[in-house]
């Protein structure tokens, strides 16, 4: 009889096999006490998850994401997409909007992150959903948000100035770039308003940092 979930290790990583046919009811039960089984050997570490065997709901997947918090003190920085395809599509739809036209070291996230969810990348970050409120995106590289931002965005936190950051839709405050801010709003009419729609925001040689428009339609003709 095979096991309910097997946890196979890969460096910063774990791929976590799921058998296909249980409940998922019955899956979560199993799988919550692998992780306690295992929390001793997983320690405090920051780890790149996958999931492989079974297909997941993003609600399921989102489930198992949360488990680690409940039952280990494991940070999860991303999960990692199981169609290679796919990820080359994201990575190159974060090419188009670099200004040096390059993007190294990029790790894919989907779903959406809540409060107090808070991933950090020494790489490039992409993320295939919301950032919410009181969740944040940390990356020594570039970030690019197929969603809305309503959280906290940090790109380039090293300093690196050719680090940029993109997102479809801007509702905060304010995004960092190399420890540069960029606020998020605009004088109109005596009133502040809030720059909305898609964004890059990166670090001009001669303007200093610089949030410019990203037509959607663009956006639009990835094949997702």
């Amino acid at each position: 009889m095979r096991p309910a979930v097997t946890i196979k290790s890969f460096p910063n990583g774990l791929k976590l096999i799921l058998d296909p046919d249980i409940p998922f009811n019955d899956l979560y039960v199993a799988f919550a006490q692998k992780l306690i089984d295992s929390e001793r050997f997983l320690g405090d570490a920051k780890l790149v998850i996958s999931f492989d065997g079974r297909k997941l709901s993003d609600l399921e997947e989102r489930a198992l994401i949360e488990a680690f918090g409940e039952y280990t003190r494991v940070t999860v920085l991303c999960v990692m997409e199981k169609d290679e395809k796919k990820n080359e599509v994201f990575l190159q739809a974060a090419n188009a909007f670099s200004p040096s036209g390059k993007v190294e070291n990029t790790s894919v996230y989907k779903g959406t992150l809540h409060a107090g969810q808070n991933l950090e990348t020494e790489g490039s970050m992409v993320v295939l959903g919301d950032v919410n409120p009181g969740a944040s995106v940390s990356a020594v590289g570039s970030v690019v948000i197929l969603g809305t931002v309503y959280g906290d965005i940090y790109a380039g936190i090293n300093g690196d100035e050719g680090a940029f950051a993109v997102a479809l839709d801007i509702k905060t405050d304010s995004i960092s770039v190399a420890k540069q801010e960029c606020t998020m709003f605009t004088k109109s009419a005596g009133f502040l308003r809030r720059l909305a729609g898609a964004k890059i925001v990166y670090i001009s040689p001669e303007e200093g940092i610089v949030c410019d428009d990203i037509s959607k339609e663009f956006l639009a003709e990835i094949p997702f």
